[in-house]
């Protein structure tokens, strides 16, 4: 994932907090509303009791989807994150595997290097040591 995948899932946990953290403040305002009126009101029928209950229960019932809801995206996004954390750790690990086995050749091919170079050394000193005895090619 690139950085502005990241940034624009980090926008929307981020909005979805403030729409979450509204909604929270909007049910406790009515909830105080509701606590004023029902000191300051005067005696209600036993409809009109009946008919704010019901309305209490609707909202509550609401309420806990609306939580049961965020509470499922909070963690199906926790879930995603740890997905891409795995994701990010993987290719990690392949590419510091990589750079180790690049370096092994290197070093490998340096080996060989020197081991051609040191042969080779090894040949022109023998060859120079066999021409001064008299041992030339053609001798």
């Amino acid at each position: 994932m690139s950085d502005s995948a990241g940034s624009q899932f980090g926008g929307e946990v981020i909005e979805t907090v403030k729409e979450v953290a509204t909604e929270v403040k909007d049910a406790v305002g009515e909830a105080i509303e509701q606590g004023v009126q029902s000191v300051a009101t005067p005696n209600l029928t036993p409809q009109q009791i009946q008919q704010q209950q019901e309305d209490n229960q609707k909202k509550e019932v609401d309420r806990q989807k609306q939580l049961a809801y965020t509470r499922k995206w909070l963690k199906d996004l926790e879930m995603a994150q740890q997905k891409v954390r795995e994701e990010n750790k993987q290719k990690e690990q392949a590419r510091l595997q990589t750079q180790q086995q690049e370096k092994v050749v290197k070093q490998q091919e340096q080996i060989q290097q020197t081991q051609k170079t040191n042969k080779a050394t090894e040949m022109a000193q023998r060859s120079q040591s066999e021409t001064k005895l008299g041992k030339g090619v053609s001798g």
